[in-house]
């Protein structure tokens, strides 16, 4: 981070803690649970998110737009590597080798899921013939490798085993995380989010395989999904049961994580044993009612998406002018689990922020759930007053329930 970077954020945090302060003590929390350094942090942090951005409303100045600097500075005020403690874990980068990792691209095309009709609607021949393009430009083009970290908490870390550093089962039966990062597919990594990923392996005594897919607009969808399933195909070569493996993301990586879910059904490849979502994306053809209704509460400052900064947009297909074909596209299930089918799907847990921008995302994907075979799968966890992805709030009794939660399903899975 430049020290320009590092002058202004410090700015930020003086200027809107003197005026985040006055009004605290001059009208109170602004929801019953916020304490002072909670609603502080909300108000830097929402500050900084949406200052990084200019705010469009239309494509009106689409052509003008200078994506690469925008999504340069977007990153340059992201939030640096996290490093861990001893006491906290410890991590290993692991690299994917994408050549080494069988996959047959017939898995993603028309022909080869014809027998259901439920799966011809998940992979539609738009999506079919980027993902076979990928996986074309993957066997021919350069190698390439899929960075990766492997955290182990301290309460299972034994340094008398080196094996524990390495992505393979250490017995028969051991369960793995697969974990997704957040960042709206535009920033992060899995070195950002190492505390949580600490925290999320300590609660449920298992190692974590924390992924860093492939982010847009330089590279759109599908290629996030592409490494995802490469990723959790990965995992199964090296010697993991199927049922024994968990994945879980948060935010966009919750998002992922769903539209993995959606692929690994529809090609057939052996089920994960379970699911596990924080404040998850789940719809990205329209702007839910909780975007406007906690829009003064969330620290998540989200264009709509009539905006060609939304950053569903920079994802899917960035520069690209809003259309209803545009709309179309973004109403399939792989772009927007929720209208998936969810027979036959994992048990899953969603954690969401009840005054989070992103709150129907969630508890409209659990209604759509509770309407299968087996509504009992799925749970549904909703945490008053909390934001987007609370649960980096580690000194919030929220976060350590939550985290406890998570825990405890993977445990049961």
């Amino acid at each position: 981070m430049a020290l320009t970077d590092i002058a202004y954020l410090a700015y930020v945090a003086l200027s809107v803690s003197v005026v985040s302060t006055i009004e605290y003590f001059w009208r109170g929390p602004r929801l019953p649970r916020w304490d002072l350094k909670f609603q502080l942090r909300r108000d830097i942090m929402h500050r900084i998110i949406s200052s990084v951005v200019p705010q469009l409303t239309d494509d009106s100045s689409i052509d003008s737009l200078d994506l690469p600097k925008i999504v340069h500075d977007m990153r340059a005020k992201a939030m640096p590597a996290a490093e861990l403690k001893p006491e906290d874990g410890v991590y290993q980068v692991i690299g994917i080798p994408v050549r080494d990792v069988r996959i047959d691209p017939r898995e993603f095309t028309i022909d080869e899921m014809s027998d259901n009709p439920e799966e011809i609607a998940v992979i539609d021949a738009g999506t079919s013939d980027k993902l076979c393009a990928l996986c074309e430009a993957d066997m021919q083009g350069p190698e390439r490798t899929i960075s990766c970290e492997l955290v182990v908490a301290s309460n299972i870390f034994d340094e008398q085993h080196e094996a524990q550093l390495e992505c393979r089962p250490m017995h028969t039966g051991e369960k793995l995380i697969l974990y997704f990062h957040g960042g709206g597919y535009i920033i992060g990594s899995s070195a950002m989010y190492r505390q949580l990923i600490s925290r999320i392996s300590q609660a449920s005594c298992a190692r974590v395989l924390g992924v860093d897919y492939r982010l847009a607009p330089e590279h759109p969808f599908p290629a996030a999904l592409h490494d995802a399933y490469i990723a959790y195909m990965y995992v199964l070569q090296q010697g993991f049961d199927p049922s024994r493996v968990v994945v879980a993301g948060d935010s966009a990586g919750g998002h992922l994580a769903l539209s993995l879910t959606h692929l690994v059904q529809a090609t057939k490849t052996p089920m994960y044993g379970g699911l596990v979502l924080l404040s998850p994306v789940t719809d990205m053809a329209r702007d839910s009612g909780s975007r406007e209704r906690n829009r003064n509460f969330d620290y998540l400052a989200p264009q709509p998406l009539a905006s060609p900064l939304c950053v569903v947009r920079l994802f899917y297909a960035p520069g690209r002018r809003m259309s209803r074909d545009l709309i179309s596209e973004l109403s399939r299930p792989l772009v927007s689990p929720l209208r998936g089918q969810f027979t036959n799907f994992p048990r899953t847990l969603i954690q969401f922020g009840a005054s989070e921008v992103l709150a129907d995302d969630s508890t409209q994907l659990h209604a759509q759930m509770a309407q299968s075979k087996h509504p009992e799968s799925f749970v549904l966890e909703s945490y008053d007053d909390m934001l987007h992805v609370f649960h980096v709030f580690f000194d919030r009794p929220e976060s350590t329930q939550a985290l406890g939660s998570i825990g405890r399903f993977v445990k049961d899975v």
